[in-house]
């Protein structure tokens, strides 16, 4: 009976499930063997807190009839809830027995802060009591109270016939992050027993929304250790720990403690992830976590992350912490939290004395700090190094390049600094990287370019990038006997320049066209222009093109090459092994540095932005210019037996919108050599 009538309570009014518990009272007098017994009646699953005492008892023989029944006010030490004595009597003529029932009813004090300060005026705070008897549902003992402008309220005296309750709120909460309004729903459970304060805020509702699973179904908790499982999970899900702060319900986020910095650093997190629609995101949250306790949308969580590494990078989280004082005026310290929560998902390692100096980049891929190596800069350049005082500190850019480069370079060797776009040079002796000279850049792109053997033109022509540019600089094509200025090409060289020309016409941008002060240089670049039907025929003149580019002293140059047997002899022993080209009277220039001079301060100092640039040359400069650029893999020695360089053969200077450059040897002709 008692059993199926607890079942059936749920649903009906206040007192009339007062009015129960006293006819069940009756029952167990009635069934008792004595009219002097006593019974204890336990209404809730916490017999501390909710029971029903009935005691009764009989003066046999006086011929009066007697009642005694007593309690005394119960306070929590917490709380201001009294247990309150309902106190039902009848009796009979004559030695019937007496009987006295007494029901215990909290009759409790309520009051806190809803959200922060900007809550909607005109909401009101709804608390409904839970029936421990039926998995926490809801009864119909609600009551409410208004909330004020600041986001309190008080509400008094609310009789619970248990201490289980369930406080809700609608009304809009203005987001930190961007100022825009959403709707919300915010909650929390309480027990009278334990305290009268009860804040909601948007970690009560995580937390009351998880803790209403637990105390349903099989596995069912009892209310204060679905509470406590149900604490930790959402501090966990800040990377914060549980034990380190007060009760949630009890903290507001204007506190200035630490409990009121995590909940306020939740808070603002929460809001950064709404990405403009905080009511949809905030449920889904919500939603996420009440099914098992874990909030698994990493993508979310990657998101936040960012974002407040982000701030943090920015200003330290100095305008967050702007707007929150124009809203609460004094502010807890939450900016460690939110960094800590970013330390945690991106997974920065701990930072300590053992580890001072250590360089960190974010590896997980969803971010968008991620790098699959430390100077990957496709995504981020930001990396970050640990301070002993500190803690995690992002590298200042003018460090980055040499902070993440190798130990084990190799004395003199040049690397593009990913970071800033300088080249550096490492100095084995200082084991530091400084910036590179002009030439010391050049070596880089030279080594980077790997030239080994000679490309057909049409291919390098036909692959040029949407973002790159060109020159070509090639030998002019087959020349007659006249060596001199006015020397002229032969008819098979004004058709070998048409036959190539022809080949070029992928792109319908015309060529700029430029060749040295000799006429069959000049034949050759315009019999080009006329094979790939280019109108165009304006031809730049360039006296840096002729052919004692490399001379530093003619007389000298004279003098060693009746030494070595020959003008081709002489050309390519000095571009391959540097001879006659040191001391004081060298006959000729540095290859490095007047190759580089050449490319950077002729060529590419005239040509700023001209997509394809077609220039011609001789074999005595194109010799040591391919040497050079191909890092002197292409056998040209022709001192030693070796190759000579062909007709419409040469270099390919190809330069990225960044300014850095690549160089591919070209033929015009079937092969780069000579027959």
């Amino acid at each position: 009976m008692e059993s199926f009538l607890r079942r059936n309570a749920r649903g009906l009014s206040f007192w009339s499930r007062i009015s129960i518990s006293v006819f069940l009272a009756a029952l167990f007098v009635a069934c008792g063997d004595d009219g002097a017994s006593s019974y204890d009646y336990i209404t809730s699953d916490n017999p501390q807190s909710s029971s029903l005492v009935e005691k009764s008892s009989s003066s046999k023989g006086s011929g009066k009839k007697s009642s005694s029944s007593t309690t005394s006010d119960k306070k929590n030490s917490s709380s201001s809830s009294k247990i309150k004595t309902l106190d039902t009597s009848s009796s009979q003529s004559g030695d019937d027995d007496l009987l006295n029932v007494i029901y215990a009813v909290w009759e409790s004090d309520f009051s806190g802060f809803v959200a922060l300060d900007e809550f909607a005026k005109a909401a009101k705070v709804s608390i409904v009591e839970l029936d421990s008897a039926d998995d926490y549902d809801e009864t119909k003992n609600v009551f409410s109270s208004e909330i004020g402008k600041n986001g309190a309220y008080e509400i008094k005296k609310i009789n619970l016939v248990q201490p289980y309750a369930r406080f809700t709120a609608d009304g809009k909460i203005n987001s930190v992050i961007d100022g825009k309004s959403a709707a919300v729903t915010l909650s929390t459970l309480g027990d009278a027993t334990s305290g009268e304060i009860f804040n909601l805020n948007l970690l009560t509702t995580l937390e009351s929304e998880r803790a209403l699973q637990r105390l349903a179904g099989k596995n069912k908790l009892s209310f204060e250790a679905a509470k406590s499982e149900a604490s930790e999970s959402v501090w966990n899900m800040f990377h914060l720990e549980s034990i380190d702060f007060d009760k949630t319900e009890t903290i507001h986020v204007s506190d200035i403690s630490e409990s009121g910095a995590a909940l306020l650093a939740a808070t603002v997190l929460l809001q950064a992830g709404a990405n403009g629609d905080f009511a949809k995101f905030f449920k889904s949250v919500t939603a996420d976590v009440a099914k098992n306790g874990q909030w698994n949308d990493s993508s979310a969580r990657i998101a936040i992350a960012d974002w407040a590494l982000s701030n943090d990078l920015d200003d330290g989280y100095a305008s967050i912490r702007k707007t929150l004082e124009k809203r609460m005026t004094k502010v807890a310290d939450f900016e460690k939290y939110l960094k800590r929560f970013y330390l945690k998902e991106l997974e920065f390692p701990d930072c300590a004395a053992e580890t001072a100096g250590n360089v960190f980049f974010v590896k997980n891929k969803a971010s968008k700090f991620y790098a699959a190596k430390y100077d990957d800069v496709s995504k981020s350049k930001d990396r970050f190094v640990c301070n002993e005082q500190k803690g995690w500190t992002a590298i200042p850019d003018s460090l980055k390049d040499f902070m993440g480069q190798s130990p084990t370079a190799k004395d003199g060797e040049v690397r593009l600094g990913a970071f800033s776009g300088e080249f550096l040079v490492y100095d084995g002796s200082k084991k530091t990287w400084r910036k590179a000279t002009a030439v010391e850049k050049d070596r880089y792109f030279v080594k980077t370019s790997n030239i080994k053997e000679f490309v057909d033109i049409q291919d390098v022509y036909e692959n040029i990038k949407d973002d790159e540019r060109v020159i070509f600089v090639l030998r002019h094509a087959e020349r007659g006997d006249d060596t001199s200025k006015g020397g002229t090409l032969t008819d098979n060289g004004k058709k070998q320049s048409e036959e190539v020309g022809a080949r070029l016409k992928k792109f319908t941008e015309d060529f700029v066209l430029g060749a040295s002060e000799f006429l069959r240089a000049h034949q050759t670049v315009e019999s080009m222009a006329k094979g790939r039907g280019q109108s165009y025929d304006k031809r730049d003149t360039i006296p840096q093109l002729n052919d004692d580019w490399y001379n530093k002293d003619n007389d000298a140059v004279e003098k060693a090459k009746n030494e070595c047997g020959g003008g081709w002899e002489v050309t390519s022993k000095y571009a391959y092994t540097g001879a006659y080209s040191t001391g004081a009277n060298a006959a000729y220039y540095d290859l490095s540095e007047r190759s580089v001079e050449l490319i950077e301060d002729v060529l590419l100092k005239k040509y700023t932005k001209e997509k394809f640039v077609l220039l011609s040359s001789h074999d005595k400069l194109m010799v040591p210019l391919v040497a050079y650029c191909s890092n002197l893999q292409i056998n040209l020695k022709k001192y030693d037996g070796g190759n000579w360089i062909n007709y419409l053969a040469g270099v390919a200077i190809i330069v990225d919108k960044d300014g850095n450059r690549r160089y591919i040897a070209v033929r015009g002709l079937k092969s780069g050599f000579m027959n």
